[in-house]
């Protein structure tokens, strides 16, 4: 039976369920005063050692559709009196979130504790702004155990002024209708001349049957705040285009330079667009559309996030119940190489380097535990009895308040565990859950990463958007037969004498440094 808790029941349940956690050797750091010792399990509210003050603590994070949360929300509340603190978290919308950063910069008024951009990160880190962990990270157990290359990225050299904000680099799955290939007898593709026959007749076979020319079988877009192709990187990589950057005899490049790689993927999207085959709006898609597209019958290759697959295959089958959705390998490139959508992780949590140090104490305490299994279970699936009941030794039941209160924010926007399930319930289908952590995995397999990710160069940042602009001008000229092919080569030419070269120079620099 579902079951609806007020508030007031919700606080009477905190001390049993959230402070009478038991201890692990991986729960909640708890350092000495002076920030020595080993971190342990800290005890709940005033009376444990280290906890015996109660400290109020600002925390600002990004906030997405729906907002944050009152002070008085439950999720709150328990944190409040488990680590015996005061906490204030700014929900601060997404879309202003830099602008507010460099407000708080400007006035020199940060936050306890705050989420920061890469390119904000890269900007401050050297300026005294942030605390530096490193000296004692290895008192908070959970946070030290967080890989190493992603605890090292962007920080200084002997130095950790932030902790990264875990997400699933190689996340979305290329996807492709199943029922279609059947329909029109044909197999699954393994390389790129197979999916360019598919996708052919995906657009020209009338794989929906209904009779009309409404079907496409490429679609990507290009994203116009960074001037790159999206969701056609498994054919850009099948070529041998990196993403972005690639390293050669030690020195980093960008893609700019792979003219012969640039030949074959335009020649490829030429012929595409000649015949049909090529989503003849790809030039003015924009974010999603591929999605929409795909989730709309009009095209039968896409990339899906696994974390909403129901969601986009509910989708397609309201509109086809006959529908099968299959995720599927990216297709090898003609000397086999494989490659699939990868984002880098940059961004970091930080802590505020001019705060005392028992603030900074408390806020790693707490950030530990996220990470620990009790910590992790209770930000992503809430308090027991008030977000979800336990009905057996392996099955769970999610309640009503779950969906009122968003018992997940904590996990979602504030920080998570370095887990590509940190969006898999336990009261949720197990099945559902192995066969998303497959589609992870196979994703793992090919990832496409960008070794400049997150480097710094001066020039890129004043001139690089512009030269990417027009470099990106002519690819798509070349796509839509106003240009030859060969012409990526000027364009080439173009972009290195434009600044180009001064940009490979300080990548190069920051890469080495």
């Amino acid at each position: 039976m579902k079951k609806m808790f007020s508030t007031g029941c919700v606080l009477l349940l905190l001390a049993s369920v959230v402070l009478g956690c038991a201890s692990s050797s991986k729960g909640a750091g708890e350092a000495t005063a002076g920030g020595t010792g080993t971190a342990q399990t800290g005890g709940a509210g005033g009376g444990a050692d280290g906890l015996s003050e109660k400290l109020d603590i600002t925390w600002m994070v990004r906030a997405f559709q729906g907002g944050g949360w009152s002070e008085d929300h439950p999720m709150i509340q328990a944190l409040n009196e488990k680590f015996n603190v005061n906490l204030k978290i700014q929900w601060v919308p997404a879309a202003n979130y830099q602008e507010k950063l460099n407000v708080m910069a400007a006035s020199n008024d940060f936050p306890d504790a705050f989420y920061v951009l890469y390119n904000e990160y890269n900007k401050w880190k050297k300026q005294g702004l942030f605390m530096d962990i490193l000296p004692v990270l290895e008192q908070y157990p959970n946070l030290a155990a967080i890989p190493q290359e992603a605890l090292r990225k962007l920080n200084p050299q002997d130095r950790m002024f932030g902790l990264p904000f875990y997400l699933t680099e190689a996340r979305d799955s290329l996807s492709i209708r199943e029922d279609w290939l059947k329909k029109l007898d044909l197999e699954m593709p393994t390389n790129l001349d197979e999916l360019f026959v598919v996708a052919k007749a995906f657009a020209t076979q009338d794989p929906d049957g209904n009779k009309q020319h409404d079907t496409t079988g490429i679609s990507f877009y290009i994203d116009s705040a960074t001037n790159r192709i999206m969701e056609a990187e498994h054919i850009m990589a099948g070529f041998g285009l990196a993403n972005l950057w690639f390293e050669q005899d030690g020195k980093l490049m960008p893609y700019q330079t792979q003219t012969e790689e640039w030949k074959s993927f335009l020649a490829y999207m030429n012929k595409a667009y000649v015949e049909g085959v090529l989503d003849k709006d790809f030039a003015v898609n924009k974010i999603r559309a591929v999605l929409e597209k795909f989730e709309g019958n009009k095209i039968g290759i896409s990339y899906l996030n696994p974390n909403q697959w129901n969601e986009s295959i509910d989708k397609v089958t309201r509109l086809d119940p006959n529908a099968v959705v299959t995720p599927i390998e990216p297709p090898a490139g003609p000397t086999g190489l494989t490659g699939t959508w990868t984002l880098p992780m940059l961004d970091k949590f930080a802590i505020n380097g001019h705060i005392d140090d028992k603030k900074q104490q408390r806020i790693l305490m707490i950030l530990d535990y996220f990470l620990s299994p009790e910590g992790s279970d209770f930000i992503k699936h809430g308090i027991e009895g008030v977000h979800y009941n336990k009905v057996s030794e392996d099955r769970y039941e999610k309640l009503e308040a779950a969906d009122k209160d968003r018992q997940n924010l904590l996990n979602n926007w504030v920080y998570r565990p370095f887990d590509p399930g940190i969006q898999m319930y336990k009261w949720e289908d197990t099945a559902k859950h192995e066969m998303i952590r497959g589609m992870f995995a196979t994703n793992e397999k090919h990832k496409w990463n960008n070794p400049a990710a997150g480097l710094e160069s001066d020039t890129m940042n004043k001139s690089g958007a512009n030269l990417d602009m027009k470099f990106m001008e002519a690819a798509t000229k070349i796509i839509m037969g106003q240009l030859p092919v060969d012409a990526i080569e000027q364009a080439s030419a173009d972009w290195l004498a434009g600044g180009g070269n001064k940009i490979i120079e300080e990548i190069n620099a920051s890469y080495n440094g």
